[in-house]
């Protein structure tokens, strides 16, 4: 084999190989969109916790009022931003501090000026 042939060869082997890598790194990429702007993944991932669960790909308009949510084109509400996080059994929901009354740290004003 010359040169030249060994040259195209190899061309043509990292031609192939970019695109084999190229949908690679765009598959990692999400398509999220909250009220007409695109969410980078980190902005996406806030998202997810603070929501308590997966944001699938999408348009999305969001109520910054009252935390309702839907999908762009229908305008029925699809629920509040943030239920997830208080449903039972949801094992992505963040786990929440204890109240000051479960930790025992809520006093009433008599045992405060009491001294108790």
């Amino acid at each position: 084999m010359n040169i030249k042939t060994q040259m195209k060869f190899v061309a043509l082997a990292m031609l192939l190989s970019s695109f084999l890598i190229v949908p690679i790194s765009f598959a990692q990429s999400r398509l999220v969109f909250v009220n007409g702007i695109r969410m980078s993944n980190q902005q996406v991932r806030q998202l997810e916790y603070y929501a308590c669960t997966h944001i699938p790909n999408g348009s999305y308009w969001l109520n910054l009022a009252n935390g309702a949510w839907g999908y762009v084109g229908n305008f029925r509400v699809q629920g509040y931003f943030g239920d997830q996080c208080n449903a039972s059994g949801n094992s992505q929901a963040r786990q929440q501090r204890k109240s000051l009354s479960e930790r025992g740290l809520l006093y009433s004003p008599g045992e405060i000026l009491n001294g108790r």
